[in-house]
């Protein structure tokens, strides 16, 4: 058979992405999902409206991101449940979740000046999901199956957020009315896209309140879940060397980069930063790169043999299989049948993995790092 140049192309691509870094020599798999306690979208009926004003794109491929219920969670488990490895242990999911939410009332009794926040559990009882969801996530754990790290205390560029509704953008406005942040403006910084990225800043003066949001944030962290977060994955990817400090400090040990990280430059413009897989940084932490993507509701996907092709690579250089997903593909609390096709794709690609691969393990992210990145 002959390749393509494209075809050429995206191999080399795969395989020079896996040259760098430590060995393993175990086939480990881990998935690695990121936006878990975040709010995104509160309703269908916010949904719609956003739409019908033109404030939300039908195309976009979070459309039908919104917090996980009972329903999502039950067959999320029962979905990594279905599929075990070779020593008879289950698939894990690593969420990497937000830990708080705006407080939209407070925040807007203080005339969009002062930023406030509630846990997510308290977003999970003010949705009307219950406690229920979040007694879900500790059952999760306990069974080894669903094992958060942190993506940061929020999913939100707030100090952006705060100073553009504080120059009166009645769209933003309404948004914020509807409980919903995540709305383009045209004339938003490079980068910023929907006021998603946290550690996005664009002056000096901000990253003090970008370390408190860490240390808080990682306390908050600890709190909910009985452990300090040994990974941290920043939303958007966007992060500055300045604020590795405080996530050190904070107990953390692993970073999540990609091999060219958008860093903001102190005036607001992104520039690129290379990062090599599994390098420990003076400070203590030790960046890694994921090297996988499982995107099942994209609007692009055609199935999963890009997965796993990035898997093969993966293992061909003794590197472990790290899978970056998103929550938007597995809830379906706007859409049901958003979930359900990506659960199925999600058991598709499970049962090929150990077809292919008998001796393949299911690792959370924790559990990985420590054995392919040893201290």
């Amino acid at each position: 058979m002959t390749l393509s140049i494209r075809d050429i192309k995206r191999d080399t691509i795969l395989n020079l992405k896996n040259i760098p870094g430590q060995r393993v020599d175990r086939k480990l798999v881990v998935i690695e999902c990121d936006d878990y306690g975040g709010i995104r979208t509160p309703s269908r009926q916010v949904y719609e409206m956003l739409v019908a004003r033109g404030l939300a794109d039908p195309k976009c491929v979070y459309r039908m991101d919104t917090l996980a219920g009972v329903e999502d969670m039950e067959l999320l488990f029962s979905t990594l449940e279905s599929v075990k490895d070779s020593r008879g242990k289950p698939a894990v999911m690593t969420p990497f979740a937000n830990v708080a939410n705006p407080d939209f009332e407070k925040i807007r009794q203080s005339g969009y000046r002062e930023y406030h926040f509630e846990k997510f559990t308290d977003t999970l009882l003010r949705y009307k999901h219950g406690a229920g969801v979040f007694e879900l996530w500790k059952q999760g754990m306990e069974r080894g199956i669903f094992v958060p790290e942190f993506h940061g205390r929020e999913h939100i560029t707030v100090q952006l957020w705060l100073q553009k509704l504080r120059e009166g953008n009645q769209d933003l406005i309404l948004a914020f009315d509807n409980d919903y942040v995540a709305l383009r403006m045209k004339d938003a910084p490079s980068g910023t896209s929907g006021f998603r990225p946290e550690f996005y800043f664009n002056s000096e003066d901000q990253l003090l309140f970008l370390k408190e949001s860490i240390k808080s944030g990682v306390g908050l962290f600890k709190n909910l879940f009985g452990y300090t977060p040994g990974v941290l994955a920043p939303s958007n990817a966007i992060f500055h060397p300045d604020l590795e400090r405080s996530v050190a400090e904070a107990g953390v040990k692993f970073l999540n980069v990609w091999h060219m990280n958008p860093i903001p430059d102190k005036d607001g413009n992104i520039r690129m930063k290379y990062y090599r897989n599994g390098k420990k940084a003076s400070n203590g932490l030790t960046y890694y790169v994921r090297n996988c993507a499982f995107e099942p509701t994209d609007n692009g996907y055609v199935g999963i043999d890009a997965t796993m092709q990035q898997i093969h690579a993966a293992f061909r250089w003794h590197k472990p299989a790290i899978i970056s997903t998103h929550r938007s593909n597995f809830v379906g609390g706007i859409e049901p049948s958003n979930r359900e096709s990506g659960l199925s794709e999600l058991k598709k690609l499970l049962v090929a993995i150990l077809e292919k691969w008998p001796d393949a393990e299911f690792l959370s992210s924790s559990e990985m790092l420590n054995q392919a990145f040893p201290k």
